[in-house]
This record gives C-alpha cells, sequence and structure tokens, in this order.
C-alpha cells in the first residue's frame, strides 16, 4: 500500500510515494461525494474502488450544483461549509469539514490519493461552479481559503486541483491562484494541477504560476494517444496524466472505447488516468439525471478498469517510452478509437502494445533487450493471457503477430532457470 505524502519523480515523468515507491494515478471521478454521500456511504464507496485497484478519486471540496440538497451547497446532512457562502474567509462549519475529513482519512488509509478541487469553477465559468463567487471575492478572503486547506488537510494524499471544466481568462485565473497563494504560505510541497475545458490540457493554461508541478490532459475525443503524446513532449518534463476523458453512459461511449482512452493514455507517457461513470460522478445527484450509484459499482467499464491496476503493476510500467514511430512496431498505426499503441521500457526489459481490434501487427524484435521474448497477449474484457504462437521469439528481424481481438501484446524476458512454462517478467 501506498505511504503518503507523493511527489514528483526526479525524472519528471511519474509520481513516487513517500517510500520511493512509483505511484500510478488510477482514479475514479466521484464529483459530488462530500456532499451527496453520508460516512457510512462514503465506506461503501471507498471501499469498492479500493478493492478494483482505483489509487486516486477526484471531487470537489465544494459543490455548487450537482447535489440532491437545496441549497446544493449542503452536504447529505444539511451542513453549508461557510456561515456565509458568499465570503471564503467566513467561519468554517464544522460539521460540514467533517464529512471532507473523513473522506481523505478513509481514502488515504485505502492507500488513495484525494484529487480535490477547493472552488471549481463550472462550464464556461457559468452557474455549475463558483466563478461569479470568486470573482467577487477578495484576493485576501481567498487566501484565507488556501490556508485553511492547508492547515487542515496535512495527511499527505491531498492533490490540488483549479479551474473545473473552465480556464478562465488571465484574470480569471490569477483571481483563483490566491487559493493557491494560501495554500502555499502553509506548505510548499503539494502536488497542484487544474482542469481545463474539455480538450484542453492543463499546461498552456498554468504553466508558470507558481506551485503547479503537475499536467494532465482532458481529452474531447478519440485522440486521446495524439493528446496524450503533446503533453509527454513537452519541455521539462512535467508529469502528467490523462484527468479526464469521456465517461461510460454518456455521449453513446461504448465499453470498448473507455478501455481505449485508457490504455493509449497509460502508453502514451501518462503517468496515470481517470475513470468516469454517469452517475457515479454526481453519485445520483438529480440535476445530473440521477440513477443508482451502488449498482454502477460495479458496472462493466468498473469491471474493466478493475483489470489494469494488476497488469501494468506487474512490471517496471514508470520505465515505459512511447513509440509512434516504427522502431518497435513497423506496421500502421491507425487513427482514433483504433489506433495502435507501443511503448517500449527504456532499457528495451519489456514492451506493451494496445491492439484495439483484431488485426496483425509487425513488431520489431531487435527493439528488445532480452535475448529470447516472450510473447503474450492479455485480454482486458478478461484479464487472462494467451500466449502467442511460437513464442518466445530471438530478439532478431520482425515477428508479425495476430491479436485475434482487441488485446495488449506483453513482450518480456524469458526467465532464467524458471521451470517449464513457468514465464514471469523480470
Amino acid at each position: 500500500m501506498a505511504t503518503f505524502p507523493l511527489e514528483v519523480h526526479e525524472s519528471g515523468r511519474y509520481l513516487v510515494d513517500a517510500d520511493g515507491s512509483p505511484f500510478l494515478l488510477h482514479g475514479d471521478t466521484p464529483w459530488s461525494i462530500a456532499a451527496q454521500l453520508t460516512n457510512a456511504q462514503i465506506d461503501t464507496y471507498l471501499e469498492d474502488r479500493a478493492a478494483k485497484g482505483f489509487k486516486a478519486i477526484l471531487f470537489n471540496a465544494i459543490e455548487h450544483f450537482y447535489t440532491d440538497q437545496t441549497p446544493a451547497y449542503e452536504n447529505a446532512d444539511g451542513d453549508a461549509p461557510f456561515t456565509s457562502m458568499t465570503d471564503f474567509a467566513s467561519t468554517p462549519v464544522a460539521a460540514y469539514w467533517n464529512r471532507v475529513d473523513y473522506i481523505v482519512n478513509r481514502a488515504r488509509d485505502l492507500g488513495i490519493a484525494c484529487i480535490i478541487n477547493p472552488a471549481y469553477l463550472g462550464i464556461g465559468g457559468g452557474g455549475e461552479g463558483w466563478m461569479s463567487e470568486i470573482t467577487a471575492e477578495s484576493a485576501a478572503d481567498l487566501q484565507t481559503y488556501g490556508a485553511f486547506l492547508a492547515n487542515r488537510y496535512t495527511q499527505g494524499n491531498v492533490i490540488w486541483c483549479f479551474g473545473g471544466d473552465y480556464a478562465g481568462t488571465t484574470t480569471e485565473r490569477d483571481k483563483q491562484w490566491n487559493i493557491v497563494t494560501g495554500i502555499r504560505s502553509v506548505r510548499t510541497t503539494d502536488l497542484i494541477t487544474a482542469h481545463s475545458n474539455r480538450g484542453d490540457p492543463a499546461y498552456p493554461n498554468w504553466n508558470g504560476y507558481a506551485g503547479f508541478n503537475l499536467n494532465n490532459a482532458y481529452s474531447s475525443n478519440d485522440d486521446v494517444y495524439s493528446e496524450c503524446a503533446t503533453e509527454y513532449a513537452r519541455s521539462g518534463p512535467t508529469p502528467f496524466f490523462l484527468l479526464e476523458a469521456r465517461y461510460e453512459n454518456e455521449g453513446g461511449m461504448t465499453a470498448a472505447g473507455l478501455r481505449a482512452q485508457t490504455y493509449q493514455a497509460l502508453l502514451s507517457g501518462a503517468c496515470g488516468q481517470f475513470f468516469g461513470n454517469n452517475p457515479i460522478w454526481s453519485l445520483g445527484a438529480t440535476p445530473s439525471g440521477g440513477g443508482d450509484w451502488e449498482a454502477a459499482l460495479n458496472s462493466t467499464g468498473a469491471q474493466d478498469q478493475a483489470r489494469v491496476p494488476p497488469l501494468f503493476n506487474a512490471f517496471a510500467w514508470w520505465l515505459l517510452v512511447p513509440k509512434q514511430d516504427t522502431s518497435l512496431v513497423s506496421s500502421s498505426l491507425g487513427t482514433g478509437a483504433t489506433r495502435v499503441s507501443p511503448a517500449l521500457a527504456s532499457d528495451g526489459s519489456f514492451a506493451m502494445v494496445y491492439v484495439p481490434t483484431s488485426q496483425t501487427v509487425t513488431v520489431v524484435m531487435s527493439a528488445m533487450t532480452p535475448s529470447s521474448v516472450r510473447a503474450r497477449l492479455f485480454n482486458p474484457t478478461s484479464g487472462a493471457f494467451t500466449a502467442v504462437s511460437g513464442s518466445p521469439f530471438p530478439n532478431s528481424g520482425t515477428q508479425n503477430i495476430a491479436s485475434g481481438g482487441e488485446r495488449v501484446l506483453v513482450l518480456d524476458a524469458v526467465s532464467v532457470g524458471a521451470a517449464a512454462g513457468g514465464w514471469k517478467a523480470l
């Protein structure tokens, strides 16, 4: 289990925990959890997500719209965050923040990081978020709010997120960033990211703001690999993850499409990725369309996500370097949701290639360093491995490998001295 706090690895490519172990930011998006759920329901949600291998959640500290409460910012017990909701420096209501404490503490105990937006701005800066209140608030009061948060959330498993489906103007970003100034007045080491408009990564809007140290992509289409490639190529580098893409049960998104955006991100340089489901993102709030969030915990998408950590954690995934040229796969990579996504460990010890449809890929075996290379096909809908006929292969020439369906082709070393058939990753 992870030990907190998290920090950026010296490579600038991924996060590590307090023991220096790489931390795969594999997350879910219960945006309205602080306002919608009781402590008992929070336990139900977090324990399910921990059992499925999720290591992070994304939510709003204070909700503006997506709840079943009146007014919407109250929690399930009728507690407001502040005595005055137009004054972020007014007296915090202990009962409300105790609920947020409960989420953060239970998540920490389960090895889960919390990405928290202190004041989600809302799509277009409109009424779903706090943009108008932030605009009207004083810089000093916003800094007071930031200091309050930093003093209260010292558990180490909190990553702060600004914006909120909206990057806003420079003036608007400057104003909200006063909350970060308040956080940094207390602690200088917290990880800080931001949530832009759909299709817009964080880096172009927030790079240069003091304290911003974690980039992300926010995908708007089937071109996840390309968007992630852009973020991977930025100078620095700055670690990035797929903060948001398309959600299950929204916009006609298919199970295959959800899997594609996950594997394309992780094999295109992302240090993690977030899954989304309706009704889980609002925990069944009526304004979002309602729904049985507890039944949705075991959705097809969630089951598919549960198969991701066992695959990646069996390998030194942090060594993976995306290969969009012909150095690992020389056949056509394709485009969009059917894009083949290859990645090779920096030391050549293993490789993973996401193949979203039944097709044959040509693998350049000389890219691998082991002299004898095992080839297996991982089925992301079952978690089962199938050996590739003829494997193991020498690390020379090329091999044409038929996927036989949506698969992750895994190439690694044959274990020295392993019993017959007893392959393992090195």
